[in-house]
């Protein structure tokens, strides 16, 4: 009997909202642009929550006295972009507004007037099945501003005054089913918490749902919103953040750098539109890129620390690989693969530890293909150096932006990156790193995003340049 092979999958649509840009484009210029990281002080980025002005005044004073005084919070001040509406968490409204902007790109939404003549999209396009259209969005830990608030509304006033929103407000999927509500979506709606990686997570089992025939279109990413002065506690606590550039709020995300001290705290949400190819061609939709390899692997060796040595993101990283070459009929080796990866967008949050054993690792996979990579070298940037770390939505976020780099052949730089540890230890053969400035390519075929988590959790998913020529 002969195994049915499994579906395409392709980006159509993306949306974000990211402390670069309240919108993708946005995101994308000022992550290209190397000059504006959108860190800022931990007192403005608090200022940026749309907290009522008793709590604000609670947790600016919590605030002051933690070491940890930089963040990295979504644009503030536009409220047509996040509102005061108590009942719905930040980082759900985050993923309402990225899942909006990247269902628009897929051409899914119908377009009605209201408000005399302010055009919104209500409702998917009639020709659409929502049967056939699912959600999954991760989150890490979005809901402990409302425990906080909760356990002290519960001592204070008693448990009568507790609000009934309460429990849907910390759930880690309100945010993928309230996008499921918001536009009807009735397929598969799934949510994954995995840390760190579970914006990658999120995206590699939507495509995998997509795959096996549960649903012809995924509506995917992650969201992310917990600058709040108990979570940030908690990161201090582990020592993860950073505490050397208070002083210099915009130079404390320096991923690779030999001065990175911890990473920022970030908040976001991006989603990927993924659909079935042949459905996306037969509507004719804009098809950006091909995710063609997930890997998902367990380190099983510490609840926060990566293993020392990078097995398990190795692991990761080869199985995705090996994935993709299995979708490639012409591939003679799996050395042809990796010499015709371009670009890594690493999971580097600029963690000392961290970002010193990804580097090591991915030159251990990449550089069995260094001799055939004259033409194509493979470069490597961590866009943590300008967004913040964004949690649960940094692999969603970073996942965009590798698409981007495939479809615009243009790779972000890594913001803050001045002095690289390799530079005066052992060199590192297998890829080179972006900083300064943009690094514009030619022929950019596929390209690597990693995220990493705590619980040894990792994730890695390969992306294919679509090229309407020779994609069929």
């Amino acid at each position: 009997m002969s195994l049915v092979p499994l579906r395409r999958v392709v980006v159509t649509g993306m949306g974000a909202i990211t402390p670069v840009g309240n919108t993708l484009t946005e995101s994308w210029k000022r992550a290209l642009d190397n000059t504006e990281p959108g860190v800022t002080t931990l007192e403005h980025a608090l200022l940026c929550q749309s907290l009522p002005e008793e709590q604000l005044e609670r947790e600016l004073q919590a605030a002051r006295a933690l070491p940890c005084q930089v963040a990295a919070p979504v644009q503030c001040g536009d409220d047509d972009y996040l509102t005061h509406d108590t009942r719905t968490p930040r980082f759900v409204q985050m993923a309402l507004r990225a899942a909006r902007e990247a269902l628009e790109q897929a051409e899914l939404l119908l377009q009605s007037s209201s408000d005399g003549d302010k055009d919104t999209t209500t409702s998917l396009i009639p020709s659409m099945d929502p049967d056939r259209i699912g959600v999954c969005i991760g989150s890490g830990m979005s809901g402990v501003r409302e425990i906080v608030e909760a356990a002290r509304m519960v001592e204070t006033r008693g448990l009568r005054r507790l609000s009934p929103h309460f429990v849907p407000k910390v759930l880690a999927n309100t945010a993928a089913g309230r996008v499921s509500l918001e536009f009807g979506l009735r397929g598969p709606n799934h949510a994954v918490s995995t840390a760190c990686a579970a914006g990658t997570h999120a995206l590699g089992d939507a495509a995998r749902c997509i795959q096996y025939n549960n649903a012809d279109i995924i509506v995917a990413g992650g969201a992310e919103a917990c600058i709040d002065p108990l979570s940030l506690a908690g990161f201090t606590r582990l020592k993860a953040l950073s505490t050397n550039f208070t002083q210099e709020p915009t130079q404390s995300s320096r991923p690779f750098d030999q001065q990175r001290d911890g990473f920022v705290m970030g908040e976001g949400a991006a989603v990927l539109v993924l659909e079935e190819l042949e459905h996306a061609k037969a509507r004719q939709a804009p098809i950006l890129a091909e995710l063609c390899g997930y890997g998902l692997t367990g380190d099983a060796f510490h609840v926060t620390a990566p293993h020392p040595d990078g097995l398990g993101a190795g692991r990761a990283m080869q199985m995705a690989l090996t994935q993709a070459a299995h979708g490639m009929e012409s591939l003679e080796s799996m050395e042809e693969l990796l010499s015709r990866v371009g670009y890594v967008n690493a999971h580097a949050t600029s963690t000392p530890k961290g970002d010193e054993i990804e580097a090591k690792c991915i030159d251990r996979i990449f550089s069995k293909a260094a001799t055939t990579r004259q033409q194509h070298p493979l470069f490597v940037s961590s866009t943590k150096g300008a967004t913040g770390h964004l949690l649960g939505a940094a692999g969603a976020i970073e996942a965009a932006f590798t698409v981007l780099a495939l479809v615009h052949q243009e790779i972000p730089p890594t913001c803050n990156l001045e002095n690289i540890d390799d530079e005066a230890e052992e060199p590192l053969h297998g890829f080179q790193h972006v900083r300064g400035s943009s690094a514009r390519v030619k022929d950019m075929e596929f390209a690597m995003s990693n995220s990493f988590g705590f619980g040894g959790t990792n994730a890695s998913i390969i992306l294919k340049r679509w090229d309407p020529s020779t994609s069929h």
